[in-house]
């Protein structure tokens, strides 16, 4: 161990830094005070000039505490470990409790990965009970190309089944129908016979219509027409260039008396027209399913009428002379057709009345209902 340093050493250590002390200090007396220079305060991560009378201050604090380190320190104390707290006894009024039994052994049987283990196999003795046998969840396997392929070219296709009879209640493919149109609203109202009468089945929006209210009078006005039309099966276009499509069959026989002209006027799919009436491929395919069944049911003749707006006789009086509820008269072109929409009415009032599409006649420049003299052609398809 090495020995203490003296007194009178230490005592000269220190006269001897407070030598060096007075001397720096001294010094930097002789030289003046520092000129402080102008420039921006440096910051923290730059180095900075310490004062040297701290530093002189600390020098002596570090030889003070080295001097105190040299002496021997006093041997430290062994702490001894906690001792854990006696156990509290319990109770005597406690009884001791019976020891656990031993487990039996069971026998462990290796499962391989992937298989459930099966249920325990149900007692003799319950045979009143039916046994109930739990499913082993199955297991999705993916047959090979092959066989997928194969069965691919086994199903039949769809359009090679035969359709069902549909009835849902308001509607049975194959009855008689009736087809009723106004330009106006824009409507397609299909009926059904439903015994002696007619019912609505349904009424549909029109995509499309061209033209003004009024009857078609030649090719290439692209006007819808008006009137009394027949469909039969010759006119339905199953292949349309508009998806479906049926001819409703103008020039009729009234149209041809009067010198009006055109041809391949339809109703069909898509939203497109030039004369037609567009219902979409959507609603042109129950339409054109309701009259193709009709027709292969045994109706003869599907009735198409094809009016300018409903013939009330409140609508037929507004659009022919106008009301109090127009700002003006009515346009001079539903003036000059008061008397042919009065005959269409003829034809829609009936229908109302008796619930049956009446059989409309061309005579000359009307149309007549019912009986008819020689000189009438009936309204009839291709």
């Amino acid at each position: 161990m090495p020995s203490k340093p003296s007194r009178p050493i230490l005592l000269a250590m220190a006269l001897a830094l407070s030598a060096v002390e007075i001397g720096v200090f001294a010094t930097f007396a002789w030289r003046g005070p520092a000129l402080r220079e102008e420039g921006p305060r440096p910051s923290i991560a730059e180095p900075r000039a310490i004062p040297f009378g701290p530093m002189l201050q600390n020098l002596r604090g570090a030889i003070v505490e080295t001097a105190r380190l040299a002496e021997p320190a006093a041997p430290a104390e062994i702490e001894e470990p906690p001792t854990s707290p006696p156990r509290a006894r319990p109770p005597s009024f406690l009884a001791a409790l019976p020891p656990l039994a031993p487990l039996e052994p069971t026998l462990a049987i290796p499962v391989a990965p992937g298989e459930a283990p099966l249920p325990p196999a149900r007692p003799r003795n319950l045979p009143a009970e039916p046994s109930a046998a739990t499913a082993l969840p199955p297991v999705a396997v993916s047959p090979p190309a092959a066989t997928q392929a194969l069965a691919l070219a086994e199903t039949p296709p769809a359009h090679d089944q035969a359709a069902p009879r549909r009835d849902d209640g308001n509607f049975r493919l194959g009855a008689a129908v009736y087809v009723r149109i106004f330009k106006k609203e824009g409507e397609l109202e299909l009926w059904r016979k439903q015994g002696e009468r007619y019912a609505l089945y349904r009424t549909y929006p029109i995509c499309k219509w061209s033209g003004r209210l009024g009857p078609k009078l030649k090719s290439g006005d692209y006007q819808s027409p008006e009137g009394f039309y027949s469909v039969s099966a010759r006119q339905l276009n199953p292949n349309s260039h508009y998806h479906r499509a049926f001819d409703i069959g103008f020039p009729n026989a009234f149209d041809k008396q009067n010198g009006r002209t055109g041809a391949a006027l339809m109703v069909h799919g898509a939203c497109k027209s030039v004369g037609c009436f567009a219902m979409t491929d959507r609603v042109i395919d129950e339409i054109y399913g309701a009259v193709e069944a009709a027709l292969r049911g045994g109706q003869h003749e599907v009735p198409v009428h094809i009016f300018p707006f409903r013939m009330t006789d409140l609508a037929l009086a507004k659009e022919t002379q106008g009301d109090w509820t127009n700002l003006w008269a009515a346009p001079p072109e539903h003036q000059q057709w008061s008397g042919f929409w009065q005959n269409l009415k003829e034809g829609y009032d009936l229908f109302e009345q008796t619930g049956e599409p009446p059989t409309a006649y061309a005579c000359g420049s009307r149309y007549a209902f019912g009986a008819a003299g020689g000189s009438c052609r009936r309204i009839a398809g291709w």
